[in-house]
């Protein structure tokens, strides 16, 4: 148990599952906690000052657009991936999920359900397995910390048949992918018709 809580310490969470689920919010960790319709300048400026001091919200978004400078301060990210992108959805997948930014609604249900889809195999999973795929991911970039957010709360209900850490891993991945491949060609449809 001390080496698990050592592990999950070096991922930064000194504590986990030291944030209570309020009643029902097991139900909805994987829906979405906050949306905005970014439909121009004036909006990406209240959400960026909004959500600024939001501690994944730069990194979650800046971590699938290599495109934007990494340094960008929080406050200007939304204005930055509006210049880049233009209008869309700006969204937090869960209490304790990542922000996203989609063109439109579909993009949106699609992130909503590859999200889901991650919640939902790791609340079954025993915690080891849970750990070492967020070791995994997190050796893939620094925005990459899903599960240890998750991990935050009592959120998982181990079963015997649970995914294992390259299932949870993968799904991680899947995740962070289609965010960047959505990004993507959000970016180039935008850069063709300027």
């Amino acid at each position: 148990m001390a080496e698990l809580a050592a592990r999950w310490a070096a991922l930064g969470l000194p504590r986990p599952r030291s944030q209570p689920l309020p009643e029902g919010a097991r139900a909805r960790l994987a829906h979405l906690a906050d949306l905005r319709d970014i439909s121009g300048p004036s909006e990406a400026a209240r959400a960026g000052a909004e959500f600024a001091s939001e501690r994944w919200f730069g990194a979650d978004l800046l971590g699938v657009r290599p495109w934007l400078a990494p340094d960008t301060p929080a406050r200007g990210v939304v204005p930055a991936v509006l210049r880049a992108e233009w209008t869309g959805f700006l969204a937090l997948l869960g209490e304790y999920g990542p922000w996203v930014y989609a063109p439109d609604v579909r993009a949106l249900q699609e992130l909503s359900g590859a999200y889901a889809a991650l919640v939902t195999a790791a609340r079954s999973a025993p915690e080891a397995e849970v750990l070492l795929a967020a070791e995994r991911s997190l050796t893939l970039g620094a925005h990459r910390t899903l599960l240890v957010r998750l991990e935050m709360t009592p959120y998982r209900q181990p079963a015997r048949a649970g995914v294992d850490a390259a299932g949870l891993h993968d799904l991680e991945t899947a995740f962070w992918a289609l965010a960047g491949t959505q990004a993507a060609q959000a970016h180039a449809r935008w850069q063709a018709r300027r």
